[in-house]
């Protein structure tokens, strides 16, 4: 009975063409994309994991600081009666190296004595036959105030082995480099929710393994794992807000949702005040990830993106909360298409692997670069990437140079980057996606050069200069991504963003080594680079047209006559 049911429904299906059916599907996108319960519902289960990337991609501040004072703890010294201060103005007297360095003394000779004695022994043996430094490491081992508080103390990531603890951010860049590239490719093959649904799986277990790894190697892998996960959460997410939002809300929406990210920042900076040990703070950053479980079972898949694969039925589904009722009816072929189809078939059988890459899972990238107009758009859009993301890095990385808290320091950068999100607002109402995009460079460009013109010593105006150059790269980091997204068709879309992640991830990976070591060289030098950069980047977004038209292309043979007609 239940089969000869489904028979009659299936028969008693209405006819209608395919472009019907897309125009009746559209259509019906447009009004429920305009507001209501289906807008809030894609906005919030797409914008609240982009809270969880504020946490991990910026605790690196928190948990791999340098410690606060370090010194050698000199073995033979140990079972002296002497204050650690009288033990460190013998092994450390006038030095100044940090505690990575002490004068190769008879230690085990000096611990016989008391420290009168030995300090005098040592000042007059100096001034006869001054003793060579040797690594701690000879002599003892790395003691810290507060060890707990920070990773480097438990691996003893300081000193020569300092360039390491940098491998702790660069691990989560180089994860979000490889994500964003593999994430942007799966979202436009197999659909914006298997992408997000596969980035919260990493997220929870990278997270798992940076809380309880004993081993920095793992621990390595598990922020590896953390930034792969944020650009499968934050780019499939992202772009399902673009696809199936109306233009009245796309703009604030898209950057609402840029600004979950201080939001992050902010919270993981009250519990990083409050949480000192850095394996219970990552712990309870980890616990909320749980809560991606329950994104993934309530989200939808994207209904645009369902529409150029033709899975129409599950469309009508989602949109109208009822099963289809229609039939869609193939378009009769012609006898010389049929023909020629035969044709392209036969030769589908016969062709190459290389073919059958090009014609598949690299179709998307490769369309990228084949045709001329999408070509100058990528380029000049990897370039904006790169240096957006390496400013906004340096930025927020740049507490330990310019000498400030740094808990304080990561709040004022995401109480900046909050307000940062609303001129965009503005700007994007009256001025348009270009030059709104240009404007912020420019501020941006200018405000970390005039760090230049500011004397070493004037703390607060080098972080007032940092600060607003924070700002303006947090509004442009926002308005990028929104433009970047509407400048490419809905077949390449996802591709485009992914690989402009992966050239911006190219600046996120360059980030910690130009705050940490060309900023040992010059406290002013990552500022000064970013601030060069930037101003470039903002000459070069004059060359791009125009896109806030509210119209989204799906062809990439659209792309080029958009794009002519714009100019």
């Amino acid at each position: 009975m239940a089969k000869s049911k489904d028979a009659k429904l299936e028969k008693s299906r209405e006819l209608i063409s395919e472009q019907g059916m897309k125009d009746l599907l559209t259509k019906q996108l447009e009004i429920v994309g305009s507001g209501g319960a289906f807008v809030w519902a894609v906005f919030f289960l797409c914008v609240t994991p982009n809270i969880l990337n504020g946490f991990h991609v910026s605790s690196y501040t928190l948990l791999g600081h340098l410690p606060d004072d370090q010194w050698c703890g000199v073995d033979d010294l140990r079972a002296t009666n002497w204050t650690l201060a009288q033990k460190r103005s013998i092994t450390e007297n006038n030095l100044k190296a940090g505690g990575c360095l002490v004068w190769d003394w008879d230690y085990k000779h000096l611990s016989g004595m008391s420290f009168e004695d030995a300090q005098n022994y040592t000042s007059r043996m100096a001034q006869i036959n001054p003793p060579a430094n040797v690594s701690c490491k000879v002599k003892g081992n790395y003691e810290y105030l507060h060890p707990e508080s920070t990773f480097v103390s438990d691996w003893e990531l300081t000193c020569e082995r300092s360039i390491q603890r940098t491998s702790a951010q660069v691990s989560i860049s180089l994860g979000k480099f490889c994500g964003s590239f593999s994430f942007g490719i799966l979202a436009d093959k197999f659909g914006r929710k298997t992408s997000f649904t596969l980035g919260a799986a990493f997220f929870i277990v990278g997270s798992i393994m940076c809380s309880f790894s004993p081993w920095y190697s793992l621990f390595l892998v598990g922020r590896f794992a953390l930034g792969s996960a944020s650009s499968g959460l934050f780019y499939p997410a992202f772009t399902m807000i673009v696809e199936n939002i109306c233009l009245k809300h796309r703009s604030w929406m898209s950057i609402a949702f840029s600004a979950s990210y201080p939001v992050g920042m902010i919270l993981l900076a009250i519990t990083g005040y409050l949480i000192q040990p850095w394996r219970y703070l990552q712990l309870a950053l980890t616990i909320p990830s749980l809560l991606l479980i329950l994104n993934c079972y309530l989200m939808n898949e994207s209904p645009r993106w369902l529409i150029t694969k033709q899975r129409y039925d599950r469309v009508y589904q989602i949109l109208f909360k009822q099963p289809s009722h229609y039939e869609v009816q193939a378009a009769i072929a012609p006898a010389t298409e049929i023909v020629s189809d035969k044709k392209t078939l036969e030769s589908a059988s016969n062709a190459s692997l290389g073919q059958k890459l090009r014609n598949g899972p690299l179709k998307s990238i490769i369309e990228l670069f084949s045709n001329p107009q999408v070509r100058k758009l990528i380029f000049t859009s990897y370039f904006m990437f790169c240096v957006t993301s390496l400013s906004y890095y340096v930025t927020a990385l740049n507490a330990q140079n310019l000498s400030v808290s740094r808990y304080l320091y990561i709040i004022a950068t995401g109480v900046v980057d909050i307000p940062s999100y609303l001129v965009p607002v503005i700007m994007l109402r009256f001025t348009g996606r270009r030059i709104t995009t240009m404007f912020l460079f420019m501020w941006t460009g200018i405000s970390l050069l005039l760090v230049l013109s500011v004397p070493a010593g004037s703390t607060t105006w080098i972080v007032s200069f940092a600060m607003l150059g924070r700002f303006g790269i947090s509004a442009t980091y926002s308005v990028v991504t929104l433009y970047t997204a509407e400048l490419y068709p809905t077949e390449i879309r996802n591709s485009a963003l992914g690989t402009c992640s992966t050239w911006a991830h190219v600046g996120s990976i360059s980030a910690p080594y130009v705050v940490d070591v060309l900023g040992a060289l010059g406290w002013y030098i990552p500022t000064t680079i970013c601030g060069c950069c930037v101003l470039v980047a903002g000459l070069l977004t004059l060359t791009l047209p125009e896109t806030g038209t509210g119209k989204l292309s799906d062809k990439v043979e659209d792309a080029p006559a958009e794009a002519k007609a714009e100019k």
